[in-house]
């Protein structure tokens, strides 16, 4: 398996802050060789520097092969041309990513998100209503024109606490107006995603005792 160019691909890189999730394109694949794109954050370059290790994932949709796949990688070089390229070295073979379930609950939250640009820079904040919500992802009520893959900073509170996330639209669900937009997190502190898994937990509680009354 190799990836081609134009291929989306995701960079994910461990820093103190945690996991990072940078998204880019490939630009030219040989051998154990990958040319991508380097990742830009706010119009500007993300600085990672040659030796670094990371985890390069993209995900795989056709008739004979899906899903999504990984491979560690090291930072060979940095090319320095009109569109700046990390070079890097795949240091294993392709495999394929155990896909992680969560549970999906109905909620009203209002949300505040940030639209992303190719080039990294961000458009207006607007105001969105989260329709459900999961520890993967949520979904998206919005009168942006939001394309597959178009990115978000995401903001909005799970009881007292705050959540700020990194999120792309991962589908499109059609309405009777329109559609709205499945997202998935891409850059989520495990400290939020927990608050959040333990909320829709809650939620599941509360949903089934509604439930139970309407029963009785």
């Amino acid at each position: 398996m190799q990836v081609v160019p134009n291929q989306l691909v995701e960079l994910h890189l461990d820093t103190g802050d945690g996991r990072q999730v940078f998204r880019t394109r490939v630009e030219d694949a040989y051998d154990d060789i990958v040319l991508v794109g380097a990742p830009l954050q706010q119009g500007h370059v993300v600085p990672i520097r040659v030796g670094t290790q990371l985890q390069i994932e993209f995900i795989l949709k056709g008739q004979i092969q899906e899903g999504r796949f990984g491979n560690t990688a090291i930072v060979e070089k940095r090319v320095r041309t009109q569109v700046p390229l990390l070079q890097l070295r795949l240091l294993g073979d392709w495999e394929k990513k155990q896909k992680r379930d969560f549970v999906r609950v109905p909620v009203h939250i209002d949300a505040v998100v940030v639209p992303k640009q190719e080039d990294g820079s961000e458009l207006p904040a607007q105001t969105a209503l989260i329709l459900n919500l999961s520890g993967g992802g949520f979904l998206l009520r919005s009168a942006h024109p939001f394309q597959l893959e178009d990115e978000v900073r995401v903001s909005f509170r799970v009881g007292d606490e705050q959540i700020v996330a990194a999120a792309h639209v991962a589908r499109m669900v059609p309405t009777e107006t329109g559609q709205d937009y499945g997202f998935a997190f891409l850059d989520i502190p495990e400290k939020m995603r927990k608050v959040i898994i333990q909320f829709v937990f809650k939620r599941q509680i509360e949903l089934a005792a509604l439930a139970r009354e309407d029963i009785t």
